[in-house]
């Protein structure tokens, strides 16, 4: 038997995961199954869970994108991978349960350097921030970018990309809470209070010119920002802090512009496994060497599952919790 987080209908993430326990199934011969030890909370799982994307997921559901864990065993047709392997399974949710069993060619090896709680954080937000700085922009030195939802973990993991690159990034904020870990690795800071859209612009007036923004945010902010483009710059879309889309206008306003959303999912689905562990190789790097950390704020039991949604919602800076 094992516990499971299990949703059996779409809704607030609080109220609709319910913990459960289920025999363990038959493994079959082309998977392993690996026993799960440290799991994030990330707001990628809350929307899946509120049937944000219905459309592609069915009920019932085991959540969680981003899990740790060692292959307990592997099934008969299995090669390459061994009982006590490090791994990231990432292909699809079902982190928040105790094992999973899953394709060997979808677990991502794990370096013995990188301790259970960094390895449990080590890919969503740090493979994301890797593939619109590299994949999507080609940061290179000189380049100058901004970034908003900068005080965020995926906020502090561009920065500390964007800095090992010799780059150091706009940082928009939305409170002064953060300016003193920011300062010296930014250009400029600049604070975007929620109640005053008029703050996004004058910080940002003067700073035309810019390479490419990464954007977190969406709704009407996102024409401030495009504005401060140079023509042909990037920007790239990869959530909605605000809950609001980007207006149609936006498009009509900002021709010159390259436009770009950004879903891991869809890129790690696109690419050779291999090629997808060598950059996750790369992340782990800059982990072990201290480039890029999240901080971790509450660790809770898989059995606390309702316990730690209450902790991790809404989210706010100040480090992830996890599930182990």
């Amino acid at each position: 038997m094992q516990y499971q987080a299990v949703v059996r209908k779409f809704g607030p993430a609080q109220d609709v995961v319910e913990l459960e326990q289920a025999a363990l199934p038959p493994l079959r011969r082309d998977q392993v199954r690996v026993r799960l030890l440290a799991r994030a909370i990330n707001p990628s799982d809350i929307i899946t869970i509120s049937g944000a994307y219905s459309g592609r997921t069915t009920l019932p559901f085991i959540p969680g994108f981003e899990a740790f864990g060692v292959v307990e065993q592997c099934g008969e047709e299995v090669h390459g991978l061994s009982p006590g392997t490090r791994v990231l399974p990432v292909r699809s949710a079902g982190g928040w349960q105790e094992f999973k069993d899953t394709d060997p060619g979808w677990c991502l090896r794990v370096p013995d350097e990188l301790t259970d709680f960094e390895a449990a954080t080590s890919y969503v937000n740090p493979m994301t921030a890797w593939l619109m700085l590299h994949a999507k922009i080609g940061l290179r030195p000189g380049m100058r970018i901004a970034i908003n939802a900068a005080a965020s973990s995926i906020g502090a993991i561009l920065i500390g990309l964007a800095n090992a690159a010799g780059v150091e990034p706009v940082a928009i904020v939305r409170s002064e809470g953060s300016l003193e870990r920011l300062r010296g690795r930014v250009e400029a800071i600049i604070i975007d209070r929620e109640e005053s859209q008029s703050d996004l612009a004058a910080g940002l007036a003067g700073r035309h010119g810019l390479d490419a923004v990464l954007d977190c945010v969406g709704g009407a902010r996102a024409a401030t920002l495009a504005d401060a483009l140079k023509p042909g710059g990037h920007f790239v879309h990869y959530g909605l802090l605000s809950g609001q889309s980007i207006p149609a206008s936006f498009w009509a306003s900002h021709p010159d512009i390259a436009f770009s959303y950004c879903h891991l999912r869809e890129w790690v689905h696109s690419q050779a496994m291999s090629d997808v562990q060598r950059a996750y190789s790369e992340i782990a790097a800059q982990i072990v060497s201290k480039i890029i950390a999240t901080e971790v704020r509450e660790v809770f039991p898989l059995e606390n599952v309702r316990q730690a949604l209450h902790s991790a919602l809404p989210f706010r800076t100040g480090g992830k919790v996890l599930l182990a």
